[in-house]
């Protein structure tokens, strides 16, 4: 056999095992495993078969640089889609083809500048793998993939990390051996570099696909929002749907050139402005009351969903609670994750609505100081105190509530509680709010005070068993099991809170509310009888609405508000404390009337009609863009 007709054969049998396992992980993980395993195993001795062919050559096999490059683009290409359960074949033909020519584009870059690129097809070769692996971890953890502005969130990955470990699959182990291979083939080749001119058509081809592909991708992008392939503010699987639709590289690409917060047509600073200058604010000496407000880290009600069979109360006390309370469920904008988000929405109350999918607003658009409810409460002579069991570090909070305004923060040790004092492995509610209560006992009375409170009992995973008395029946799942009694525990610890300050001679304004549901892959799938991708707006929500309460010690109007978004809640908290509201609080009351409702998946209307993010509200146009005008003016415009 000749050299050539080896190199052929070594190269198909390679290509036909990276398609064959390829195809095997796609179809083991749609849940048909035995033919997922089989498939996998027959490439795997496709593999074995080629590198034996390779072997026996004498001597290295040549390849021509450029078409070596045009190979492993379309390897890496594989290796992509196969880490998030797709198929490099798509629906839409385009999307196939731009995904393909964005792995090309870099191979051939380095086969047209350099005289040897074999160091930089081995680099590419592997830091590709590296990606799509962390993609399917990505996936795997928090069922969302990986996206542009997570690279500006490192610092709270390394916070997060160690709760879950990076387990060995048949996907990952099927990469990393195929990566060895393809790294075998590279280094053990001689690959011919073309000829100048050669080189140079080449480049002036790469540059022109590359103005080329700009165009032919924003095209393809709205075509996908357009006919509903890609649904953007959206998160979990329906991410997940829309990187297998369009193309792992391919989404990650248009995230980051499309997906943004535009100035709004006919915006300008003195238009934005002049929706406050309107309103007065009356800060004449009053009443100042304690006011806790607690953002508890996963609390939710899995039964907005659909109805569960348990034996025991999951939120006794919540349910209970009626005398000089308002309470209901709040509309969030994050599942399974982004807390960072709830806090945002909360403390300034700009809303995610706006702002590209999945954004940590921290740590994308947190540059400088931001007006909200801490600035506003400062004016009226407050202390604000943030008190966390949370490092600084995770989603840059410590810089985060800085911009915000808080005079004193505590973080993680800082806080003064016993840390050893867990419920699912995490600083139990309880003890935490006993450190609250010192806060409040050892204040200066002179002058308010608000205490922002960030728990972490309830976060996942949910892998230790927890007291509670609450047992599952229907539908069954040991984590969500142990989360319901991570729950009841919350709810117990916040009445033994409010129990402190019932008959207490200081007015005390206490708010908690979720800021969003767990991590317990595929459990909301299996309440809803269906994935989730395909839900409208309006089931959407369902899975998007977490329980709130606002209790004080002093008599307000006792009321259940569920037609309520989180960006709202801040205003709710200042009328319960019988405090004036700011300028922007009223203009939101006033945004409010027409849009009660706006997360960043979707809106309800006045009227009670779901929209999802991008399509036109019907009678709520102006508003929208009024509200959108206010936050582009508060989060950039000229201050």
């Amino acid at each position: 056999m000749s050299d050539t007709l080896k190199k052929y054969c070594a190269v198909g049998v390679l290509a036909l095992a990276v398609v064959l396992s390829s195809i095997g992980c796609v179809v083991y993980a749609g849940g048909s495993s035995a033919a997922g395993i089989v498939l996998t195993a027959l490439g795997g001795a496709a593999l074995a078969g080629a590198v034996f062919v390779y072997l026996k050559c004498p001597r290295p096999l040549e390849f021509n640089s450029i078409g070596f490059a045009a190979a492993a683009a379309l390897f890496s290409f594989t290796v992509g889609e196969t880490c998030i359960g797709a198929y490099v074949f798509k629906g839409f033909v385009p999307y196939m083809l731009l995904g393909y020519v964005l792995y090309a584009a870099v191979y051939v870059l380095g086969a047209v500048i350099f005289k040897r690129p074999k160091i930089w097809f081995c680099v590419f070769e592997v830091l590709f793998s590296v990606y799509a692996a962390a993609q399917y971890y990505l996936i795997l953890f928090r069922e969302s993939p990986v996206k542009f502005v997570d690279l500006q969130n490192l610092r709270s990955a390394a916070e997060i990390k160690s709760e879950y470990a990076l387990t060995m699959s048949l996907t990952i182990g099927t990469i990393i051996v195929q990566t060895a291979a393809v790294l075998f083939l590279t280094i053990r080749s001689r690959i011919v570099t073309e000829e100048k001119r050669p080189r140079l058509i080449a480049l002036g081809a790469v540059l022109v696909c590359g103005g080329a592909f700009a165009f032919t991708a924003r095209a393809a992008y709205d075509h996908g929002i357009d006919s509903g392939e890609i649904r953007m503010n959206f998160s979990g699987s329906e991410e997940v749907a829309n990187s297998q639709k369009a193309g792992n590289l391919l989404m990650f690409v248009c995230d980051a050139a499309f997906n943004r917060f535009d100035e709004p047509e006919g915006y300008s600073d003195e238009k934005a402005a002049a929706l406050t200058a309107g309103y007065t604010v009356d800060k004449s000496e009053g009443k100042q009351p304690v006011i806790i407000a607690i953002l508890n880290e996963s609390w939710a009600d899995y039964s907005t969903i659909s109805p569960l069979q348990v034996t025991g109360d999951y939120l006794p006390v919540w349910r209970s609670l009626e005398e000089n309370t308002v309470k209901g469920y709040v509309t969030i904008s994050p599942y399974g994750g982004y807390t960072c988000n709830s806090e945002y929405e909360f403390l300034t109350g700009n809303s995610m609505y706006f702002l590209p999918l999945g954004s940590s607003a921290y740590t994308n658009y947190l540059d400088g100081a931001e007006d909200g409810i801490v600035t506003h409460l400062n004016s009226l002579g407050y202390e604000t105190v943030a008190y966390t069991p949370c490092s600084r570090v995770l989603w840059d909070i410590g810089g985060a509530y800085e911009k915000l305004g808080f005079r004193t923060c505590c973080f993680g040790d800082e806080i003064g509680v016993d840390m050893d004092v867990k419920i699912n492995g995490q600083l139990a509610d309880a003890e935490l709010f006993r450190g609250v209560e010192r806060l409040v006992d050892e204040r200066d009375k002179s002058k308010g005070l608000f205490v922002w409170v960030t728990t972490m009992q309830n976060h996942a995973s949910y892998s230790v068993p927890v007291e509670g008395g609450v047992k599952l029946n229907e539908p069954y799942d040991e984590a969500a099991e142990r989360y319901l009694n991570c729950v009841y525990q919350s709810d117990k610890a916040i009445g033994e809170l409010i129990g402190k300050y019932k008959d207490s001679e200081d007015e005390v304004v206490i708010l908690m509310f979720g800021d969003h549901f767990p991590h317990i892959p595929g459990y909301a799938d299996t309440l809803y009888g269906r994935g989730i991708a395909g839900l409208s707006a309006e089931e959407y929500s369902r899975m998007h609405r977490t329980p709130y309460l606002i209790w004080t010690n002093r008599d307000i109007e006792e009321r259940r508000d569920d037609n309520v978004s989180l960006n709202y809640l801040g205003a709710e908290v200042m009328k319960a404390a019988g405090l004036p509201l700011s300028a922007v609080q009223q203009e939101l009351e006033h945004l409010r009337e027409t849009l009660p409702v706006i997360s960043s998946f979707g809106l309800r209307t006045a009227s009670g009609d779901w929209y999802a993010n991008g399509e036109k509200p019907s009678g709520a146009e102006s508003a929208l863009e009024e509200y959108s005008t206010l936050q582009y003016y508060r989060m950039f415009g000229k201050k």
